[in-house]
């Protein structure tokens, strides 16, 4: 991932950006660490916050890393007094962002290489070197990342993961990759479904929204016609749209923070799938009619209902987005029929919402288009509703079964 991101910062042409940027795709990082996080806290609870830290990261990510890419690209034109013209990144104007980025992600490794401890039982015998020079910092600075500190041993992670420890003691063989019918449930498929749908109309959203505000506003030759031909948008510019998406990134980690917890706790993921599969379609029906109530030639504080609503809709998407996706992939873990079967369940859901992601602002920016050519330019925000509410095909046959059936269940395998 390393040497993709440098040679994508050091692309000359689209194609090798294309390319490069695909490599960095294929490490597969995201199932992976959702895998470790619901290895190292198999307790629901701490599950929850496990799982958590991940989106909250994301939309971390989301602010800084476009304002860092902003600031530190093409920095002899925006810094001569450092970087000379004809120096190295005149020449190569993206480089020093990507390059700041493989340094980050050298950083995360070298940390991982050090304090993270296996999660697989029948690994952690292996010799680590990593991790016997990382007790040794550990103890030079009086610290401890080990989860299993306290115990005497391995087996403390037979003992939270009861369903681990009955195929070891069944005689299954932990090395060999579980069959897809043990990965793929009729619950792990159904949930694999939704994240595929969830995944794909948050992000075709997200490229809609800009889509829509940056789009001018509509000319008097072309004026709105209800109740499907509302053209054109509001005309922000890109500083104006900076600023609404970096907003809206800290209303999803507000929402991380200090509301999806405990409504997660009160109400169950599945609740909170169920609110966020009924407002989606709602919010996103709505977005083209608020230019219904923008007027161009208003003074100032002339637009305060159009502003609102439009706040008050994008607010709450980006709130359903932290509610509705962080409960989809908590259920999509917990329907896991085994530890052995986690990793591969995660890898082949991130895969399958990566299509979605794929195929959604794709498909839906040529429908903007197709939309803003014809009379009916309500075509993508009709289409992104109807996707939006085929989620209802299968959130009732989502199953969540009480915690204690579930740890009884774990305690014996299939056989």
């Amino acid at each position: 991932m390393m040497a993709s991101t440098i040679a994508f910062g050091f692309s000359t042409s689209i194609p090798m950006a294309i390319i490069t940027r695909c490599l960095i795709g294929l490490t597969g990082n995201v199932g992976i660490l959702r895998t470790v996080a619901a290895e190292l806290a198999p307790d629901p609870d701490l599950k929850l916050q496990a799982l958590g830290i991940l989106p909250l990261a994301w939309n971390l990510g989301t602010i800084t890393g476009p304002a860092l890419g902003g600031f530190l690209s093409e920095p002899a034109q925006k810094y001569p007094s450092l970087f000379l013209p004809g120096s190295f990144f005149d020449k190569s104007p993206w480089a020093l962002p990507n390059l700041l980025i493989s340094l980050m992600i050298f950083m995360g490794g070298f940390l991982a290489f050090l304090f993270l401890d296996e999660t697989l039982e029948h690994k952690q015998r292996r010799y680590d070197p990593g991790r016997v020079l990382g007790k040794k910092i550990e103890s030079f600075f009086g610290l401890s990342f080990s989860e299993q500190s306290g115990a005497s041993g391995p087996t403390s992670d037979v003992e939270s993961h009861p369903k681990q420890a009955a195929y070891n003691y069944a005689g299954i063989n932990p090395d060999v990759p579980p069959s897809w019918s043990e990965v793929l449930t009729p619950q792990s498929a159904y949930l694999v479904i939704l994240f595929f749908i969830s995944a794909l109309h948050r992000v075709t959203a997200e490229q809609l929204f800009s889509l829509f505000f940056a789009t001018r506003v509509h000319s008097s030759k072309n004026p709105i016609r209800l109740p499907f031909h509302l053209p054109g948008g509001f005309g922000l510019n890109s500083s104006q749209l900076g600023l609404m998406f970096a907003t809206l990134g800290l209303v999803e980690i507000l929402t991380q923070l200090f509301i999806f917890a405990p409504m997660a706790r009160k109400y169950g993921n599945r609740a909170l799938l169920c609110v966020a599969g009924l407002m989606d379609p709602i919010l996103y029906f709505a977005v083209p009619y608020t230019l219904a109530l923008y007027d161009k030639h208003a003074g100032p504080g002339g637009n305060l209902v159009c502003y609102t609503t439009v706040a008050l809709i994008l607010m709450l998407c980006s709130m359903n987005s932290v509610l509705g996706l962080n409960s989809v992939v908590i259920l999509v873990t917990d329907s896991a029929s085994s530890v052995r079967a986690l990793a591969t369940l995660n890898g082949f859901a991130t895969s399958v919402a990566a299509f979605g992601v794929a195929i959604g602002p794709s498909t839906f920016g040529w429908l903007y288009t197709v939309g803003q050519k014809s009379e009916w330019s309500t075509i993508p925000w009709v289409g992104l509703t109807l996707v939006a509410s085929s989620m209802w095909i299968w959130i009732p046959k989502v199953k969540v079964r009480e915690i204690s059936d579930r740890r009884e269940s774990e305690a014996t395998p299939n056989s």
